[in-house]
């Protein structure tokens, strides 16, 4: 019996799960950028909620601001019932320490369940990668054979 002219031969479906390998790369390294960035930014914000629940006792207390490049400014926090709070998008709200803690730990929860995803997704990649490598391989050991 003749074979089907439209089955794609050996290179073609060579050639077909290189580029799936490529595209899934892709989205591999992005989504661990992803969580490379996320864990920077967890870790500001985890310290932003530490600084909003002692807050009540740093007031009044002198500090350094740090400028960046090893640069430090001598400053000191006044006593104030409302902090800012970053929003998003630029804007800033005007909130009670507490509420600013809240949304903070709000944010934290979203975080989280972020993170939960694609970590989640990075898993299923990695399988789908391990898959395409499988195939590669098996189909270079055909040719092989052949």
């Amino acid at each position: 019996m003749a074979e089907s002219t439209n089955a794609p031969n050996a290179n073609e479906v060579i050639a077909q799960l290189r580029y799936l390998q490529g595209l899934y790369g892709q989205q591999y390294e992005n989504i661990q950028n992803s969580i490379a960035s996320y864990s920077m930014s967890a870790t500001a914000l985890q310290r932003n909620m530490e600084l909003l629940e002692s807050y009540g006792s740093v007031q009044n207390s002198r500090i350094m601001l740090s400028g960046e490049g090893g640069v430090y400014i001598p400053g000191k926090i006044e006593k104030s019932e409302t902090v800012l709070t970053y929003v998003g998008g630029g804007y800033l709200i005007e909130q009670q320490p507490q509420q600013a803690l809240g949304f903070l730990r709000e944010n934290q929860k979203k975080g989280e369940q972020l993170l939960s995803r694609m970590l989640s997704e990075k898993k299923k990649l990695e399988g789908d990668l391990m898959d395409i490598e499988y195939k590669l391989n098996a189909l270079a050991y055909q040719e092989q054979q052949q």
